[in-house]
């Protein structure tokens, strides 16, 4: 016998229960539904950083219009700053919907990138046709 074998047979012996495998979070089946559901979260939260980034230009432009100076530009910079503070960090915070884990977050570092940090689920992974 190896050693893991009489390892378990030690333990169920003395009482205490032992599963055969650890199940891996990122190999469990989970429901398509569930992930098609996670990944449009993650996905919609994105389109409110890129929408509040996209706005930036057309709004300081106006700004500059009206104002004609930079110092009368300033407080609007300031506003868009905060919404672009604001909609990151609530893009940061999405899961993924199979791992758990924050889906743009590792560590302290923030990447918008089309996988996940941890698992590596593709952000149109739902989309994909299913042979």
């Amino acid at each position: 016998m190896d050693d893991q074998s009489m390892g378990k047979e030690k333990l169920q012996e003395s009482g205490s229960e032992m599963a055969e495998a650890p199940v891996d979070v990122v190999e469990a089946e989970i429901d398509p539904a569930v992930i098609s559901a996670g990944l449009s979260k993650v996905r919609r939260r994105r389109w409110v950083v890129w929408s509040v980034m996209i706005v930036y230009l057309p709004t300081m432009w106006t700004t500059q219009k009206i104002t004609h100076s930079f110092s009368g530009s300033m407080p609007v910079f300031f506003i868009w700053f905060l919404l672009l503070l604001a909609a990151m960090g609530y893009s940061a915070v999405a899961r993924c919907p199979r791992c758990g884990n924050y889906y743009h977050v590792h560590g302290m570092i923030l990447l918008y990138l089309r996988r996940c940090l941890h698992c590596q689920l593709p952000l149109n992974d739902d989309q994909k046709p299913r042979f």
